[in-house]
């Protein structure tokens, strides 16, 4: 038991003795990478912990002399390939990387893998040129988008943008024969694919018909025109995305210059002087005074246009904005792992052995061998929970996971910590029809002082006067605390809040406002997703199965949220305002709605004034009703929960 108390200590310690004689060989294709990894006999264990950027090993074999192989074959275009520009060449970075602990810890060994082409003379990467190759115009007009390098003299030659540096983005449509036109960005957003779908998540840049609205946020701006045919945004980098790839789309317009408007106008903010200005002439400012709230659409002169094809969408990207310190710090060759405040649980030795399928169960993951005797079985089908096999081959499977991971369900007793999960077989690829099924289960010892730190920080207490606020992810059935913060794509999320009154009067609980964040503090760049918007109105249930349960008592309030595609697979918080209120004090501001599909808008607490919740498609306005004291005397209460992850069932 003692040597598996530390097994995690003596994977990195063990790595670390046996990495520095690991072969290692590199071949770059024309398209393509083959990387062979040799590891030591002691190490094949841990073959699905050894990473190329994001892919794992697309074949393991092991050698006469007990030794390992990793193979990587991938295209250059999978497993999160960096691509850079530099002079002559063509640069593609990744790495290998042994991933002992879960991905979210550093890695224990890291070793860069980089390819080197000769870049094409008068080639112009695809990066720099989406926009301009799917471009089309009417009436001999053609409208491009590019990058432009820092002098502003050429078209940039790199895609890796430095975290707040600047990226002058340059538009043009070329006229020809045409009449003169002023060239507008009518609205920008920054994504992280090529293509927008309705689901997409999105970061605005430029919004409301030509406001830029980076230019309150940051330092953003346009540039003064050389000529009206051409724009250049001025657009400081952001941390949407940062060290991924982005895409910035784009609504170009070709107008007549001659018929600027609320609706046709580029505007930016200058903090210096407080206030918006046109770009084409600051005399005519007060086109922007719209950008604080939204710009009218009124019909002008020349709108006919719009029917002959002078507004298009360009794309351009994929963009890399890196962090310089973090880039530092990225590429340091070894980083230690061992986190000495970690509590590490007593582990009972546990080790089935059944006919075809062979368990180890470690601190934190499981480790599991199926060894398949029929010939006619294709090994690929298995599924531990809902994960795929690590690796596979000719009559065997293996799976390396975390204990957090793969739908595992955690028993907590007096004595024991116990997880347990299935194996299953199915038919066939396209049939989930269950061919078998198989127990999988880890137990260990609960230390006495053991507490579930899987919830901290899920459930959260605030104080306030007499009044104390507690918010939480709840199991299923609201009887008590989550067990798990991994919710499946589609699946529902319980959320219960409330607040113990002792000694004060009865209070009616809402919740005024939640929206879900990437962090636990919220900030004024913050990308945020709403849920409860408009002083209690259920936004998320228009779109979804989300919803309010009826209340047990007045003092608490639940909320059924189903699971969206907002930051899945990363750390989501959700931040909310807690309101305390006189039960008999509802009005339009006061209030918890919810859309229920063929019946539109419902209050939660009483559907006779169902119209209160009239307001949720417009802005809900206070109107003056009987009410505990006053929201000054401390009745709002900010409140967080989480870390959870969303995770995507097909992945």
């Amino acid at each position: 038991m003692g040597t598996q108390l530390y097994l995690g200590v003596i994977v990195v310690a063990l790595f670390a003795t046996t990495v520095t004689n690991a072969e290692i060989k590199v071949q770059c294709g024309k398209d393509s990478v083959n990387i062979t990894w040799t590891i030591a006999s002691r190490m094949r264990r841990y073959a699905a912990r050894h990473f190329l950027g994001n892919c794992m090993p697309s074949r393991f074999t092991v050698l006469p002399s007990g030794e390992g192989k990793a193979e990587f074959n991938y295209k250059l275009d999978d497993c999160n390939f960096k691509r850079l520009m530099k002079g002559k060449n063509l640069i593609y970075k990744n790495e290998l990387t042994f991933r002992p602990r879960p991905r979210s810890s550093p890695a224990a060994y890291v070793y860069p893998i980089e390819c080197v082409y000769p870049r094409p003379t008068g080639w112009v990467p695809p990066f720099l040129n989406l926009g301009a190759g799917v471009a089309r115009g009417r009436g001999g007009l053609k409208l491009n988008m590019l990058l432009l390098n820092e002098q502003m003299t050429a078209v940039a030659e790199t895609n890796v943008i430095p975290l707040g540096s600047f990226m002058p983005i340059c538009a043009t449509v070329e006229q020809k024969s045409h009449q003169p036109l002023l060239l507008l960005m009518e609205e920008c957003v920054v994504a992280a694919t090529p293509e927008l779908q309705a689901k997409s998540y999105v970061y605005p840049i430029i919004t409301n018909k030509g406001c830029l609205l980076d230019s309150v946020k940051g330092n953003s701006r346009f540039l003064p025109r050389n000529h009206s045919s051409a724009i250049i945004l001025y657009l400081q980098s952001l941390k949407f995305g940062l060290g991924e790839e982005v895409y910035i789309h784009c609504k170009l317009l070709a107008w007549d210059p001659e018929v600027l408007s609320e609706s046709k106008k580029a505007c930016h903010y200058l903090k210096e002087n407080e206030r918006w200005e046109l770009l084409d002439d600051p005399m005519q400012s007060s086109m922007c005074d719209c950008c604080s709230r939204t710009c009218n659409t009124r019909s002008k002169r020349g709108d006919e246009w719009e029917s002959n094809g002078l507004r298009h969408t360009s794309v351009l990207g994929p963009l890399i904005i890196m962090d310089p310190s973090q880039q530092k710090a990225h590429n340091t060759s070894v980083v230690s792992i061992v986190d000495q405040g970690a509590l590490l649980l007593s582990l009972v030795a546990a080790m089935a052995v059944y006919a075809d399928m062979k368990v180890d169960c470690g601190p934190d993951f499981v480790t599991l061998m199926w060894t398949e005797s029929r010939p006619q079985a294709d090994t690929s089908l298995l599924r531990l929970g809902n994960c795929f096999p690590t690796s596979f081959s000719a009559g065997e499977a293996y799976f390396y996971v975390d204990l957090t991971d793969c739908n595992f369900r955690r028993l907590v007793t007096g004595d024991a910590l116990v997880y347990s999960n299935d194996l299953t077989y199915v038919a066939s690829a396209d049939s989930y029809n269950l061919a078998f099924t198989h127990p999988v289960v880890c137990a260990y010892e609960r230390p006495k002082d053991w507490y579930a730190t899987i919830y901290d920080p899920v459930f959260k207490t605030y104080s306030l006067g007499d009044l104390q606020f507690n918010i939480g992810l709840m199991n299923d059935d609201f009887s008590g605390p989550a067990e798990s913060t991994r919710f499946p794509l589609g699946s529902i999320i319980p959320i219960m809040a409330s607040v113990v009154q002792e000694t004060h009067q009865p209070l009616l609980l809402l919740l005024e406002e939640c929206v879900a964040a990437t962090t636990p503090e919220l900030y004024p760049e913050s990308t945020m997703y709403p849920i409860i918007s408009n002083k209690g109105c259920l936004l998320e249930s228009v779109s979804s199965r989300s919803k309010f349960e009826p209340r047990q008592k007045s003092s608490e309030i639940r909320l059924s949220l189903q699971t969206f595609t907002f930051a899945m697979g990363e750390e989501v918080f959700i931040h909310c305002k807690l309101l305390a209120w006189d039960p008999n004090g509802l009005d339009s501001t006061k209030k918890a709605c919810h859309f229920v599909e063929g019946h539109g808008w419902e209050l939660l607490d009483n559907l006779a004034q169902r119209n209160l919740c009239d307001c949720c498609e417009s802005k809900c306005k206070s109107r003056r009703q009987r009410s505990v004291a006053s929201e000054k005397h401390g009745m709002v209460q900010k409140a967080v929960i989480g870390p959870f992850t969303i995770t995507d069932v097909n992945s």
